[in-house]
């Protein structure tokens, strides 16, 4: 057997095992204390190697600011407005 015929039987297997967990997962429906367990282990993982929180994509950041503008702009209108 050459190495290209090894190769796609190799991918063949694992795209055939990949199907067999979705099929599994599929079956076993949502399960959300795993879900949940699972991204607090992840998480923690994170967490340890100093990584969490991470930091924010530019488009959250902007966002992020944006909101933070808007507050300010809420709370300068707020204070000018007298009260009753």
């Amino acid at each position: 057997m050459d190495s290209k015929t090894a190769v796609l039987r190799w991918r063949r297997g694992q795209e055939a095992a990949a199907e067999r967990i979705r099929d599994l997962t599929r079956a076993e429906g949502p399960l959300p204390e795993r879900a949940v367990s699972e991204s607090l282990a992840a998480l923690d993982t994170l967490a340890t190697m100093g990584m969490w929180p991470g930091p924010r994509d530019p488009v959250s950041e902007s966002m992020v600011e944006a909101v933070r503008q808007r507050w300010v702009r809420i709370e300068r209108r707020a204070r000018q407005t007298p009260t009753r």
